[in-house]
């Protein structure tokens, strides 16, 4: 009975010790694509305001996110749109057009950013040519409309 007892006190104190080890920390794989559905952007057919809107998700994590924006004073063109959290704040965006060189129109960019396993980010882009945001007339007015694939994945992610 004695050496059952001390085998049994032995074997406790292993497993104890076991599960007081430290646990090594596991790093979180930087991800390699990030998937956009539903994008739009257009300014308000007559009247003030434009709309950006889409939603992420990223393979192999749990963010699945809205990202929008809306403003009351643009007028025929789309606006900047600085860096700015989406639903998930884990998830930040921009969008905005490059400045015209001679004979061409800017392309169009959304920039993505993604913060993960702690304080690691990775950024991606995706970029139209202008002809897949046309002026539009309705009526008396000019309005921009995107045209292009509402569905995209972004692959480019440093």
């Amino acid at each position: 009975m004695k050496s059952f007892t001390a085998i049994s006190s032995l074997l406790l104190l292993g497993a104890a010790s076991v599960f007081a080890a430290p646990v090594s920390e596991r790093e979180v794989p930087a991800p390699t694509e990030m998937d956009i559905t539903s994008f739009s952007a257009n300014t308000l057919p007559h009247g003030d305001g434009a709309f950006i809107s889409f939603n992420l998700a990223i393979p192999g994590t749990t963010i699945n996110t809205q990202c929008a924006y809306s403003d009351g004073t643009s007028i025929s063109s789309l606006p900047r749109v600085p860096l700015r959290n989406c639903a998930d704040p884990a998830v930040s965006w921009q969008f905005n057009q490059d400045p015209s060189q001679p004979g061409t129109q800017g392309q169009y960019r959304v920039v993505i950013t993604y913060a993960y396993d702690g304080v690691k980010r990775v950024a991606g882009y995706h970029e139209w040519p202008a002809t897949d945001f046309p002026l539009e007339e309705w009526g008396s007015t000019y309005e921009t409309f995107y045209r292009g694939q509402a569905d995209f994945s972004i692959n480019n992610l440093a």
